[in-house]
């Protein structure tokens, strides 16, 4: 498959994640513009011979909170994790039913997705979203879809600082992961201006000139992320369909300046 649609795909997908991080992330006492004002959901553009895309999405986020040192034992932090699903047919059009791992993704902007719902924080699993512990199994009637597939890549967790100068130059760093064809890393600052760049998946640095960084706009509140993504096609009932199993970590309050 063409680089130029797997990014495509995955472009999307990592719109989205940097959606409800920032949602679920951010401050209220922050006065400067959040991410979600620049980066709405978006409207899912295709590969042209795609009837449908599907894709299974484990996302992580440092949380807000570093958990207290413990004498004698290693440093910790919490993350925050969520399973989300997105499913995009050929003109925007709505299924019947899409169910990934039984839970059912809503239609909405031309799309059916799962994201965190924060209107009822009784119930984790309107945060937690979607488990991938099994595998990744859809379920689609009208039209007919049904694939299982294997777990996710590993999660690139992302390891270099949170300071970005733009005129030096920055290289992202992150662990290492398996059952990754591909790492996508982008870079993002609150004016709505991004960087992107893909390396194989055994990728764990990528480093972003100073004249790739030169049109971000100074903030405290930027993003870095590592997507890594298994990207496999498949004619089913005769229509083609790209299913995509993907793991993001995101890196927020980053320092663009």
């Amino acid at each position: 498959m063409p680089t130029k649609i797997n990014t495509t795909i995955m472009f999307v997908c990592l719109i989205a994640s940097c959606n409800c991080f920032i949602l679920s992330c951010k401050k209220k006492e922050d006065p400067e513009p959040q991410l979600q004002a620049t980066f709405p959901t978006p409207s899912y553009p295709q590969p042209s011979d795609a009837d449908a895309v599907l894709v299974a999405v484990m996302a992580s986020v440092p949380a807000p909170v570093d958990l207290p040192t413990i004498p004698g034992m290693p440093a910790s932090s919490l993350e925050i994790q969520y399973g989300m699903g997105i499913a995009a047919f050929k003109g925007n059009a709505k299924a019947d039913n899409v169910r990934l791992n039984d839970t059912e993704l809503k239609f909405a902007n031309g799309v059916h997705m799962w994201q965190p719902d924060y209107s009822n924080l009784t119930n984790p699993a309107n945060l937690t979203g979607i488990t991938f512990t099994n595998g990744v199994n859809w379920k689609v009637t009208n039209p007919a879809i049904e694939k299982s597939l294997t777990n996710l890549p590993g999660t690139p967790k992302v390891t270099s600082a949170k300071t970005i100068t733009k005129s030096a130059g920055y290289t992202i760093t992150n662990q290492s992961v398996g059952n990754a064809q591909k790492i996508l890393y982008g870079i993002y600052s609150a004016d709505g201006k991004f960087v992107l760049k893909e390396a194989d998946g055994a990728s764990t640095q990528i480093h972003f000139s100073a004249s790739e960084l030169a049109e971000l706009g100074s903030t405290e509140q930027g993003i870095i992320q590592a997507n890594a993504y298994a990207i496999q096609d498949e004619t089913i009932g005769g229509k083609k369909v790209y299913f995509v199993r993907q793991s993001s970590y995101s890196l927020v309050s980053v320092a663009i300046n």
